[in-house]
């Protein structure tokens, strides 16, 4: 699920990084409610709430059809693709 949620969050923004730049996370914290089976659907949805600097902070919720699996916050950092 945090992978899921990391990847997410990555995707949601992606398109808007001027380019050569890319996003990297640095601190997550969910809340895992719910199990799901393996190999079930789910939906994980972000919601940017604040940026920063090169700093973008996420609300996050993933869910299986109706029921909530889980919640939390993210942050990550935008940086330059080139190492």
């Amino acid at each position: 699920m945090v992978g899921l949620m990391e990847t997410t969050s990555h995707r949601s923004i992606e398109r808007f990084l001027a380019p050569g730049y890319t996003s990297v996370g640095y601190e997550i914290h969910v809340r895992h409610m719910a199990p799901t089976p393996p190999g079930s659907t789910v939906t994980v949805t972000t919601r940017v709430t604040e940026v920063k600097g090169n700093k973008v902070y996420f609300e996050l919720a993933c869910h299986q059809g109706d029921q909530l699996l889980g919640t939390g916050i993210h942050k990550r950092a935008i940086v330059p693709a080139t190492f």
